[in-house]
């Protein structure tokens, strides 16, 4: 029976961030595309939607950056899921940085287009530990995008973001020098030195090695 392993990209990424990753050969890898938002859709329902488009004949491993494995832990109180493998996120509400509460409580997320994305490229690139023009290019080419209706969603999603439901034998990856999650708030399974929030392209090499690991455990 073939394992299959779904993949979700973060905020305003696509499939491309996975490119340096390796995965064992007896795994049938999918990238689980981001759907369009409902109107004031919650989560949980959009997680729903997107775990409709998981149909798998063996078990199911989710792979989730950043938001992505956010979205990888509400998939899973939806459907069954053999593991739940998270890259530069978060797992639980008290992993949240302090100061999202107060993004949240001032509503800076609220703030017009212009203030909040149209102007955000060099905080972007510091905030993501960018290390190579290559990542820089393909950063840009997100920032590029001028539909900003998805962003506000998610970023509203991950500011209101309430979990206290781990998903048992979960791994969670994280670099010692993430800057949108520090991790000095979480608790992660595996801590990957002087590695930044764009971790899954710069330190493929650690990361892989720990999915080799991860990966063939699952039976």
């Amino acid at each position: 029976m073939p394992k299959h392993l779904y993949l979700i990209s973060g905020l305003g990424a696509d499939e491309r961030i996975f490119n340096n990753l390796r995965f064992p050969p007896d795994y049938q890898v999918h990238y689980l595309q981001w759907i369009t938002p409902l109107p004031d859709e919650t989560i949980s329902h959009y997680a729903s939607r997107m775990a409709a488009g998981i149909a798998a004949d063996g078990p199911v491993v989710l792979l989730g950056v950043s938001f992505g494995g956010i979205m990888s832990i509400e998939i899973a109180k939806h459907i069954p899921v053999a593991k739940n493998i998270l890259l530069s996120s978060i797992k639980h509400t008290t992993e949240k940085p302090p100061y999202y509460k107060w993004v949240k409580r001032l509503r800076l997320h609220h703030l017009p287009d212009q203030l909040l994305y149209q102007r955000r490229s060099t905080i972007v690139r510091k905030f993501l530990n960018i290390e190579s023009a290559a990542e820089r290019t393909l950063v840009d080419e997100y920032l590029a995008k001028r539909d900003y209706s998805y962003t506000r969603w998610a970023v509203n999603a991950i500011l209101h973001w309430e979990n206290e439901q781990v998903p048992e034998g979960l791994v969670h990856i994280h670099g010692a020098n993430d800057w949108p999650f520090p991790v000095k708030y979480l608790r992660p399974t595996h801590l990957i030195p002087n590695a930044g929030h764009f971790m899954v392209l710069n330190r493929a090499e650690e990361v892989n090695r720990i999915l080799e690991e991860a990966l063939t455990a699952v039976s």
